[in-house]
């Protein structure tokens, strides 16, 4: 889980003129945001703004303008259970995940927009939900995973992490996975360990067969092999040490659409008893793990 993002970096200017500017464009883009609504204005107005990652592939992507991917087919199944039309917002990642709740649940984006009346894919984390006074984060709707995809015939069906003592283990570089791999057992595995910085990368050196090992995020992996005709094992070892294994994402509203907030609830568990939910994860060729909390 990431709570500090690379992307959407702010830029911070020194000097009265550059702090005065700033002043204006936050009012500018304050003046034009369009508020979070409730349940019954949703209603009123026939229209849900969902808000997802614009670079977030498998969940959220852009293909030639055209918003694609699993969280983008949750908002518009949510909008068709309650009734009305959809409008897809994809935006950039924030720094941090607070930002991106300022800007797209209840301030609005420091470049002029709405805000939106759901946010998808918001990691729901006790720590994030205390500092974030004016949004709601709930609703778990899956689990993201660390994982291995595996080539069995050099690793057997089963291994332990040993195992990549002898073979190669692709990681992107700067992750989670790359510092738990980096430091497991005193850094035996450090000699084998290869890095990347695009996920398309170590995609293609799995792929090529020059690493035996994949480790990343499930999903994220399971997506992007899923493209290609060759089929990934994926294990989950224990990972002693590490700093996060597995964490849970949801949806976050304004803190003042609670209603909105309760019916997009009922429609997830709508969603998951009838298998759609499922389905639609099925569709980008990931796993659906449903969530460990409620």
């Amino acid at each position: 889980m990431r709570h500090r993002k690379p992307l959407g970096r702010l830029c911070r200017s020194a000097g009265f003129t550059a702090g005065l500017l700033g002043l204006l464009g936050l009012c500018v883009s304050m003046s034009q945001s369009v508020s979070a609504r409730s349940l019954d204005e949703v209603k009123a107005s026939n229209l849900l703004r969902v808000i997802a990652y614009e670079d977030n592939s498998p969940f959220s992507w852009s293909d030639a303008g055209v918003p694609k991917g699993i969280d983008v087919e949750i908002g518009r199944a949510l909008a068709q259970k309650l009734g009305v039309e959809v409008e897809i917002i994809l935006r950039m990642q924030g720094e941090e995940v607070d930002d991106d709740l300022r800007a797209n649940i209840w301030r609005g984006p420091l470049t002029g927009g709405p805000v939106g009346d759901v946010m998808m894919h918001v990691p729901i984390d006790k720590e994030l939900v205390i500092r974030n006074k004016e949004a709601v984060v709930g609703n778990p709707y899956f689990e993201e995973r660390v994982a291995i995809a595996i080539d069995p015939a050099r690793t057997g069906e089963n291994p332990g992490l040993d195992v990549f003592k002898r073979e190669k283990i692709a990681v992107q570089l700067g992750t989670v996975a790359d510092y738990f791999l980096m430091f497991f057992d005193g850094g035996s595995l450090r000699p084998n360990i290869s890095h990347f910085i695009k996920p398309r990368d170590g995609i293609n050196s799995f792929l090529r067969k020059d690493v035996a090992g994949l480790m990343g995020v499930r999903s994220q992996l399971e997506g992007m092999l899923g493209q290609s005709p060759q089929k990934a094992v994926f294990i989950e070892p224990a990972m002693p040490g590490i700093v996060r294994s597995s964490w849970t994402v949801g949806i976050a509203v304004k803190e003042n659409s609670r209603d909105l907030y309760y019916a997009i609830g009922n429609v997830l568990a709508e969603l998951k008893t009838s298998g759609e939910l499922a389905a639609i994860f099925a569709r980008h060729g990931v796993t659906f793990i449903p969530p460990t909390i409620k």
